[in-house]
């Protein structure tokens, strides 16, 4: 960063670690950087944010119950079918199984499950690293045992040592008990509007200024920023050819291809 940018970089390092970090969030986050999530409820709700607010609500709240009712109807099925943990742990518990194959162990503390684990290579012939693992207090060198909250690939060869089941130092999050948890809320079909009581509250008048343009492409309300600057003194180029002097309309290159208008 400081390479890049030295003020962003001393404008970040004035705020704390645990805020911004994932090396310093004590686990908080899970792994999970970005903001995925969000956009994943940004897919679900796709073609309703541009509705008036009334058929906003309507679809959101619809939408949702849709959602909740396909995922806990998967969820009950992983439960019925013997899975105790979400396929996205079972995938990386495979993944770091297969990792701690070549792992050379030694135990330190019995009572404090305290170990230590060199990588070596498949032929055992030299280290390519050593880490310290503690069981007892979820934590190895590597970060991932406390960031993720399930047993990393040295925590794992940890456990086949002394013969423990990895299972107990999964958090429950990953569960899919708890999983299900999430979804089984249900929602109460919406009452039909000409059941709705009364309404007494102040008149709502909807400012016509405000109205979006029926032609046109809409205005964008996105904060933007140096790289959406046009440079001065540069002429238009066409989106086609990339040469300037003409658009994608008159181009010379569509009329060639025969993608002219009918």
């Amino acid at each position: 960063m400081r390479t890049e940018n030295p003020a962003m970089c001393d404008w970040a390092n004035r705020m704390e670690y645990d805020k911004w970090t994932q090396h310093e969030d004590a686990g908080r986050w899970f792994g999970n950087m970005t903001t995925n999530i969000s956009e994943c409820m940004n897919s679900v709700l796709k073609g309703t944010r541009n509705l008036p607010v009334t058929s906003l609500v309507k679809s959101t709240y619809g939408r949702l119950a849709q959602v909740f009712v396909v995922r806990g109807q998967t969820a009950e099925a992983q439960l019925g079918s013997g899975h105790e943990f979400c396929q996205a742990l079972v995938k990386a518990i495979d993944r770091n199984l297969r990792d701690s194959r070549c792992f050379t162990v030694t135990l330190y503390d019995r009572h404090q499950s305290e170990y230590t684990v060199a990588e070596t290579t498949p032929t055992g012939s030299f280290s390519l690293g050593s880490y310290r693992v503690s069981l007892k207090d979820h934590r190895c060198d590597c970060g991932h045992f406390q960031a993720l909250h399930y047993p990393c690939c040295h925590a794992i060869a940890c456990c086949a040592y002394s013969r423990l089941n990895w299972a107990s130092y999964v958090h429950e999050v990953y569960r899919m008990s708890e999983v299900f948890n999430v979804y089984k809320q249900g929602f109460l079909p919406p009452i039909p509007e000409g059941l709705w009581p009364p309404y007494a509250g102040p008149t709502i008048i909807p400012d016509p200024n405000m109205r979006r343009a029926k032609e046109g492409r809409p205005k964008a309300t996105r904060i933007r920023g140096s790289m959406d600057q046009s440079q001065e003194n540069q002429p238009k180029r066409c989106g086609l050819c990339r040469q300037p002097g003409h658009t994608r309309r008159n181009c010379h290159q569509r009329r060639q291809s025969g993608g002219g208008d009918a």
